[in-house]
């Protein structure tokens, strides 16, 4: 499924944040707030990004820490809120150097009727600066969207219905990235 491309970003925070609502994961976890910071890369081109020159590709690494909280209420009804910020540096093919800033927020929920269906707004932005072919990047979204598990916690559908775009971030039918690589 194409939207992978774009909803591998939100795997691993949704992922044990689900798992844990839905009991597959540890209980002590789930009291509390589970942070994660690891190393991420990227590559981004010309090739799906019509902001960059023609030719261009810029790989990117850096240090993402995401932060989410699942909350069930006495009802059953789960909320998982995430928040996720990175920063990095970057290089394109001649050399030069970018930092970037990505950052990602979304609440979703579920209800009783659908507990395997989570919806809510996600709000996510991408920056990139330098003295290269891509000079400035500024790419996000605020979007409604909803995701569908499977019993072992793993995304098995999602879909994006976009309230705000700008810089072409990801194509919101196929969930492709587009300017957005993180």
């Amino acid at each position: 499924m194409e939207k992978e491309a774009t909803v591998k970003k939100f795997v691993t925070s949704i992922t044990v944040a689900v798992a844990l609502a839905v009991g597959v994961g540890t209980a002590a976890a789930a009291g509390g707030a589970d942070v994660q910071t690891r190393t991420v890369g990227f590559v981004l081109s010309s090739a799906t990004c019509a902001h960059l020159e023609s030719g261009t590709s810029i790989t990117g690494t850096g240090t993402e820490k995401s932060i989410t909280v699942t909350r069930t209420d006495r009802d059953g009804v789960t909320t998982v809120a995430n928040s996720t910020h990175t920063h990095g540096t970057a290089v394109d093919q001649d050399g030069n150097t970018y930092v970037f800033s990505y950052s990602n927020q979304f609440r979703i929920t579920n209800t009783l009727a659908d507990p395997a269906v989570f919806s809510g707004t996600m709000n996510d932005a991408f920056s990139l600066a330098g003295g290269g072919h891509a000079a400035r990047l500024s790419n996000g979204f605020r979007a409604d969207v909803t995701f569908e598990f499977d019993q072992a916690g793993q995304i098995v559908g999602a879909s994006f219905d976009p309230l705000q775009a700008r810089g072409d971030p990801i194509d919101f039918v196929t969930g492709a990235s587009l300017c957005d690589p993180l």
